[in-house]
């Protein structure tokens, strides 16, 4: 019961003493989209990707960032609701898709 306890104990400080970056970065839709076209552009200086696929990946980013243009404009307080970013994170999320993708068919060549 003392071993259970103390153990318990122990665990707790350790889990407290984690620091906060450890425990994950909540990424806005403009970090995500520097990340996204940063690794476009890696991924091609790197041959992972040909410039016809950093290309296509680079206008579907311009097309998220109209697309994130007009419903700013659109909202009333020039705000994203929830249910816009929701849709961006799945059009973000579709380009990460595809840069994976891609750099995954030129290692497997």
């Amino acid at each position: 019961m003392k071993f259970a306890f103390l153990t318990t104990i122990a665990l707790s400080l350790f889990l407290v003493s984690i620091p906060v970056d450890a425990k994950g970065k909540v990424w806005t839709i403009e970090d995500r989209q520097f990340q996204l076209m940063k690794d476009i552009n890696e991924g091609q200086k790197g041959k992972q990707l040909t410039k016809k696929e950093a290309d296509r990946l680079r206008s579907d980013l311009a097309d998220v960032a109209r697309k994130k243009k007009k419903m700013k404009g659109k909202a009333d307080d020039g705000k994203l609701t929830e249910d816009n970013k929701k849709e961006l994170e799945g059009d973000l999320n579709g380009i990460s898709d595809s840069i994976h993708k891609y750099k995954l068919e030129k290692r497997a060549q």
